[in-house]
């Protein structure tokens, strides 16, 4: 098969893709939860699509999946290893998988650092599927136009990283049918990659990419080390005059749920989000203009730090 070629439905579900990411950056999500919306964003346009233009859709799924056979031959197709990361093949595979993330996803990131998460996300999600790719053209097997999507390669790298370096935390999960509240990660750990681990030796073929799962989550512990201790002595500080914020706050009345996010974010990308949506909302409450970062008004130029 040749490489993945140009469509409207792939430039569709792309244009999507980029217009969430800057959504979710601009109202300050976190990178876990934006990967979240995302995917859900993605699948949802694609779900629309399949019933509207099921040509346009199949297309779009063939295009933006990862193939092995596009390792024989290098070129724009290896680029579907990332965009493999945000195509699912339904409903449910969506929702595990999205539900493992925000479960695994936002407490590891809380911890690490966005950076660091994004960081561990894609390079785990992209060697697991690169590795396997290899596997499957060094031995010439059958599945060389398989096609390969899903997020779940990139959840089990960071599965991999969260149970290295915070074994003992407790965190809600489900496993299997059961939901349970707080579970140690090293805990839930065993039993979802024990279970990975069998279907791997036991040469499952269920549709579902257990080796991926696997080599993803040895790249993951690999993997966390190294980035967290990295960012710990790159991680720039970030110097925020709360007491001006909140001199602003009271005499504005506007603002109180992005203050109160200041206050609790300790992520300097994140802190940077919400000041600088703190400064986007703030009005004058004399003339209604905008004011600006030191706190003047643009309308009547009055100063409300003095």
């Amino acid at each position: 098969m040749s490489e993945p070629v140009s469509s409207l439905g792939t430039l569709i579900l792309i244009l999507i893709g980029i217009l969430v990411t800057h959504y979710c950056r601009r109202n300050g999500f976190m990178v876990s939860q934006s990967i979240v919306f995302i995917n859900f964003s993605v699948f949802a346009t694609w779900w629309i699509m399949l019933l509207l233009k099921p040509n346009m859709a199949v297309q779009a799924f063939i295009t933006l999946g990862f193939q092995p056979t596009y390792l024989e031959s290098p070129g724009f197709g290896l680029l579907t290893l990332i965009s493999a990361m945000f195509m699912h093949g339904g409903p449910m595979h969506l929702l595990m998988n999205m539900l493992i993330l925000i479960l695994l996803g936002v407490p590891f990131e809380d911890r690490i650092g966005s950076r660091s998460f994004l960081r561990i996300y894609f390079i785990s999600g992209i060697i697991g599927s690169l590795l396997i790719g290899l596997i499957s053209v060094w031995n010439q097997a059958d599945d060389l136009e398989t096609i390969h999507i899903g997020a779940s390669g990139a959840v089990f790298g960071i599965m991999g990283g969260f149970v290295l370096l915070y074994p003992r935390d407790e965190i809600p999960m489900l496993l299997g049918p059961i939901f349970m509240h707080r579970v140690p990660v090293f805990l839930s750990t065993i039993v979802l990659v024990g279970m990975e681990t069998l279907y791997v030796g036991m040469r499952t073929d269920d549709g579902i990419g257990h080796g991926t799962h696997m080599a993803s989550f040895i790249v993951g512990v690999f993997l966390a080390p190294y980035f967290s201790s990295k960012d710990e002595k790159l991680e720039p500080q970030v110097n925020i005059d709360l007491e001006m914020l909140t001199n602003v706050f009271e005499k504005t009345k506007i603002g109180d749920y992005e203050l109160q996010m200041i206050k609790e974010s300790d992520e300097p990308e994140l802190l940077d989000a919400w000041v600088e949506k703190f400064w986007e909302i703030q009005k004058c409450p004399e003339c209604n203009q905008s004011l600006t970062p030191k706190a003047e008004c643009l309308g009547c130029s009055k100063n409300f730090l003095n």
